[in-house]
């Protein structure tokens, strides 16, 4: 798979060797030209090159040991053990489904699901594949962990999960996946109460610019560079993980949820900024939707598994929704 993932680099290397090769037969001011062309044959190497680099893996981290209280399950998906950690289930009960940001864990969210267990609900945290513990994979992407998302929402569906309503809370990354897998449109979406997007991805072409910042692309290269990313992630992947068009890899074209969604902020958020936020508050603001916002001064976007304002703050919203039970 590595070979796959640099892939676009190997072709492009293959071809200006073997134009170099075929430049050493023919007039000297052929191959002299050539030369005057290093600069340009570096530069789409380096390009060749940042679009394996650009889908990054999650970093392997051990097996984290489940509390006695939860149950660690798993239903196999794609050949790939998709798992999730959850409370006994009452049957009595809505369900609160957690969903953690990337390179973080399940039971990183087990804090904010104290929340969900207080106010009468029972509780999944989801997690997503490669992460926590799980199997490493040789290709990651946003899609794979939505596909997941909603099969397994299929299951706790025919498991009647679902029946007495539920809500997500998803947090960065788990934000962008919550908002896919619960598109309107999903029969598993039909006894949705509410969304808490917390710190969350709005937008991959957000993502995309920033990446390409950090590998000193030129600005005026980032919307070319996202189109030649999407066409490599579609060579790579099955007809079910791909992606049409760059508009669908944001909101509201991702997703938007047909229900109360709450946005919890960290106002000085030093992994995504400012722009993810600002974008899902303009596309809540041109639509018919009930969508309250909160930009928390307090709150950072990581290693918040506590976070006494930002509890709060949804404890206010849930009341005010009448999410209690």
């Amino acid at each position: 798979m590595f070979i796959k993932r640099f892939q676009p680099f190997f072709i492009h290397l293959l071809l200006w060797t073997g134009i170099f090769l075929i430049t050493l037969y023919l007039p000297l001011n052929s191959t002299l030209m050539l030369f005057c062309f290093i600069p340009v044959v570096i530069v789409d190497l380096w390009l060749s090159f940042t679009l394996g680099l650009m889908l990054i893996l999650p970093a392997e981290r051990s097996f984290s040991n489940v509390p006695g209280h939860l149950i660690s399950e798993e239903q196999e998906i794609d050949g790939y053990p998709v798992r999730w950690i959850r409370t006994s289930i009452d049957d009595s009960k809505p369900l609160a489904i957690l969903i953690h940001g990337w390179n973080s864990r399940a039971l990183n969210m087990e804090g904010r699901s104290k929340i969900y267990l207080d106010s009468g609900y029972n509780v999944i945290l989801f997690e997503m594949r490669a992460h926590g513990g799980n199997i490493p994979v040789d290709h990651w992407a946003a899609m794979h962990v939505c596909h997941d998302f909603e099969k397994v929402m299929e299951i706790y569906s025919n498991n009647g999960w679902l029946d007495n309503g539920f809500i997500v809370h998803g947090h960065s990354m788990g934000g962008f996946i919550a908002q896919r897998g619960l598109r309107v449109e999903l029969e598993t979406s039909n006894n949705l109460k509410g969304v808490i997007l917390e710190s969350p991805v709005t937008s991959y072409s957000l993502i995309n610019n920033r990446t390409c910042e950090v590998l000193r692309i030129p600005e005026f290269l980032h919307p070319w560079m996202m189109r030649r990313l999407l066409r490599h992630y579609n060579s790579m992947n099955e007809p079910h993980y791909q992606i049409a068009d760059i508009k669908f890899l944001e909101s509201p074209q991702w997703g938007l949820p047909n229900a109360p969604t709450l946005l919890v902020q960290a106002k000085l958020d030093d992994t995504l900024g400012e722009k993810h936020w600002r974008h899902l508050v303009d596309v809540h603001s041109n639509g018919d939707t009930n969508f309250r916002y909160h930009i928390v001064e307090e709150l950072k976007h990581s290693y918040e598994r506590s976070n006494e304002g930002r509890d709060q703050l949804i404890l206010d919203w849930m009341k005010e929704e009448s999410l209690f039970f």
